[in-house]
Formats: structure tokens, C-alpha cells, sequence
């Protein structure tokens, strides 16, 4: 064997046998009926929806939550005059549960406008340039599989392989954040759902606590202040003893407050998890995975 005949055979591609090239094939097939048929788009658009929705409704429960905690902070000032020089600063107590809260909402808008970038991709997937390019590319790649393996030909399998690797590109963006978005809800099914399920029914119970304690806190302050001074100064026991018990109710709230600090972790490490490490993660693995099959195919 000469020189040249021995350079041939190092360059030339890996013969990776006949089943490998058979599943293959089978895998472009697949890959082309998919594309054009619609479950997968589907089950992908049912998922993103639920998952939005439930982002949705989650920031809107932290806004409630942090306009609740707002006005209880507010009541400081009408509270003061409920008992002679006793002073109520529930606003003190609740300020680090206030900041949480707030720092909560902007996790919960930075998920929105994750799945807001989402639901582009996903139209970019679905868009009908996507999926005719994909079927052109996967039956062209297949004819001309069927001619090199006819006749041998150097330069019919390069084209192949240039031609395989552009079907595989347009495929990860046919079907890359489909599947991962469908991937994502699995995973929140089976190990999310019951964390968020529990958090969000705490923080709806101990935002409604909060809201009526804190109403009936500053209803009672407005009646005594239209009393005036000198019937204030006239029931000073009775005042004195309403005190006690406001103090009682904003010990309450900064308790069942303080309580929703777990549940408010909860949901954002959710939500973290769903709206940026997980699709990344996913999008990652898929990447992987078609490099390998680039590495069949050289």
C-alpha cells in the first residue's frame, strides 16, 4: 500500500458499522415526522402556560403579601395613642420580613421575563421556516446517504456530513426548549409541586391573618381618636388594658409574619430552579447529546 492510499484511510470517516448507521437514519426519520406533527408543540405551549400562570399568581400573592405588611407598618402612628405613654412600633419589628418580601417580588419578575424569553423561543421553534428547513434538510441528508452508500465518493461524504451537522443545528432549535420545557414540569412534579402547593396555601392564610388583625387594630384606634382627649383621659384603665391587647395582636403579626420567611425561601429556590437553573440545565444537556451525534456522523 502506497503513501497516498495510507493518507486516504486515516482521513476517511470512521465506519461506525451498520446498526449505528441504521439508527441513524431511524433517528432523522423520527426526528422529520416529529417536526411536523404537533403534540410535542403542544404538550410544550400546556406546560410553559401552567408554569406562567403560577408565576403569575405567585407574584401577585408576594405584591398582596408586601401592601399587607405596608399597612401594618402604617398603623404605628394610630396606635399610639391607645394607652398613655405606651408606644406600639409594630413597623420595627416587621421591616426585615418587608425587605424579604420585596426582594421576593423581584425574584418572582425575574421569572416572568425568564418565561417571557421562553415563549419566544418556543415561537421560534414552532415557527413554519423552522420546520419546512428541518424536513428539507433530513430528506436531502437521507438521499444523499442512499448515494454514497451506493457508490463510494470522498466529496459525497463530506457534503453529508456538513449537511448532517446544519440538520442537527436546526433541530436543537426545532426541539430544544420544547422538551426542555416539558422536562422542567416533570421535574417540578415530582419534586417541586408539594414545596409550592404548601408555601403559597401558608402565605395566603398568614397574609389574610395579617390583613384582618390589622384591621381591626386601626379600626379601634380610629374610633378612640374621635372620642377626644378628655373621654380618652376619662377611660385610662379601659385604654390602658385595649393597649395590652393591641400589643398582644402586633406581637400576633410579627409572629405569623415572621413564620412566612421559610415559606417565602421555598418559593423563590422553586421558581429559581424552574425559571433559570433547570432550563439551562436541560439546554446543556441537550447540547451534549447532539454533539455526540456529531461525532457519529464525522
Amino acid at each position: 500500500m502506497n503513501p497516498e492510499e495510507m493518507k486516504d484511510r486515516n482521513t476517511a470517516p470512521e465506519n461506525h458499522g451498520p446498526v449505528a448507521r441504521w439508527m441513524l437514519v431511524t433517528a432523522v426519520v423520527v426526528t422529520v415526522i416529529l417536526s411536523s406533527l404537533t403534540p410535542v408543540d403542544r404538550m410544550a405551549e400546556a406546560e410553559y402556560k401552567a408554569l406562567f400562570q403560577r408565576a403569575l399568581i405567585t407574584f401577585a400573592l408576594a405584591r398582596t403579601l408586601n401592601g399587607v405588611i405596608s399597612a401594618v407598618q402604617g398603623t404605628e402612628l394610630a396606635l399610639q395613642p391607645a394607652g398613655v405613654g405606651v408606644t406600639l412600633t409594630p413597623g420595627q419589628v416587621l421591616d426585615p420580613i418587608n425587605d424579604l418580601v420585596e426582594r421576593f417580588s423581584w425574584i418572582m419578575l425575574g421569572a416572568t421575563l425568564s418565561l417571557g424569553i421562553q415563549q419566544v423561543l418556543l415561537d421560534v421553534g414552532q415557527w413554519w421556516g423552522i420546520k419546512v428547513l428541518l424536513g428539507v434538510l433530513g430528506l436531502f441528508w437521507l438521499w444523499l446517504r442512499h448515494q454514497n452508500s451506493v457508490k463510494l465518493n470522498s466529496s459525497g461524504e463530506r457534503s453529508e456530513q456538513v449537511l448532517f451537522r446544519l440538520f442537527i443545528i436546526v433541530a436543537f432549535m426545532r426541539f430544544a426548549v420544547p422538551v426542555a420545557m416539558i422536562a422542567n414540569e416533570g421535574m417540578y412534579r415530582l419534586f417541586l409541586e408539594s414545596r409550592y402547593l404548601e408555601s403559597t396555601q401558608m402565605i395566603e392564610t398568614a397574609g389574610s391573618e395579617i390583613r384582618q388583625a390589622s384591621a381591626t387594630d386601626t379600626e379601634a384606634a380610629v374610633a378612640e381618636a374621635e372620642e377626644g382627649v378628655l373621654n380618652s383621659l376619662g377611660k385610662m384603665f379601659e385604654n390602658t388594658r385595649n393597649t395590652l391587647d393591641i400589643k398582644k395582636k402586633v406581637d400576633y403579626v410579627a409572629q405569623r409574619a415572621s413564620g412566612l420567611i421559610e415559606h417565602l425561601i421555598q418559593l423563590g429556590v422553586v421558581f429559581i430552579l424552574q425559571t433559570g437553573i433547570l432550563p439551562i440545565a436541560f439546554l446543556w444537556i441537550f447540547l451534549q447529546l447532539f454533539k455526540q451525534l456529531f461525532r457519529i456522523n464525522s
